[in-house]
């Protein structure tokens, strides 16, 4: 599908959008370790596979700055603001445009208390095995997510999706599928088509709207047995950069 396929008519600039919406990059103060890619080659990499929408979602640290932006923008890609927050007690949770610190963001009721129209909350791989995962913390709270993640990380014969998919379904919640890339050959594996203007307010208003579809295709076994081995090594024998300075947050 081209990302100029079904246009609107009159003036709309809407059309399908390839995006990504959780990466990691090697200014992750958790990831990076594993993740040898730079801000700048995620982007340069997603641009030639034909993504339009990109968010560096490193963990609570948001790294998105004008420059950054303005040079995914030479590479026809909408960079989002966004992190992925560890809140209650460690559950990941995507967000964007909330341009704030992340202790502003460790609990539900804080991310309640600052969504907006221009703000987007995923709940990424909700009921994956694991303490990082949402779980009930996702069903006794829908009305903080905007959407549910469908995960790319998954292998024929397993997949930790179905649950999240059920209770996107039963609380007609919009799906949208992601890689959690830490290695750029994770991309274009699972991504969302999203049908908005290729600019920030558009594809939030659109993800939230539902107007989102997702393509996926499972790793292969050796893939992810790959994954976890580069992943743990990485974390036990891997040069651990100094932690970056968050850019200063607008105040909301």
């Amino acid at each position: 599908m081209s990302d100029m396929e079904m246009t609107d008519g009159g003036n709309s600039r809407a059309r399908w959008l390839k995006a990504e919406l959780h990466a990691h990059c090697s200014l992750d103060p958790t990831d990076c370790r594993i993740c040898p890619h730079s801000p700048e080659e995620l982007i340069g990499r997603a641009a030639e596979l034909g993504y339009r929408v990109l968010a560096i979602t490193c963990h609570n640290l948001d790294i998105w700055t004008p420059g950054l932006a303005e040079y995914a923008r030479a590479r026809g890609i909408v960079l989002l603001p966004g992190m992925e927050v560890a809140a209650e007690g460690g559950r990941h949770i995507l967000v964007y445009n909330f341009r704030t610190a992340p202790e502003n963001l460790d609990t539900l009721a804080k991310i309640r208390a600052r969504s907006g129209k221009d703000t987007l909350v995923i709940a990424p791989h909700p009921f994956y095995p694991g303490p990082m995962s949402l779980g009930k913390r996702l069903t006794c709270n829908l009305d903080v997510f905007d959407a549910v993640e469908y995960s790319g990380f998954r292998v024929r014969g397993i997949d930790f999706n179905r649950r999240g998919v059920a209770c996107a379904r039963a609380a007609q919640k919009p799906l949208v599928g992601f890689g959690d890339i830490h290695y750029l050959w994770q991309l274009d594996r699972t991504f969302t088509w999203i049908y908005a203007e290729p600019e920030v307010s558009s594809i939030i208003a659109a993800v939230k709207r539902g107007l989102v579809r997702v393509e996926s295709s499972p790793l292969g076994w050796g893939e992810a047995a790959g994954w976890w081995a580069s992943t743990l090594w990485g974390n036990a024998f891997g040069w651990r950069p100094a932690p970056p300075v968050a850019p200063e947050p607008e105040v909301r």
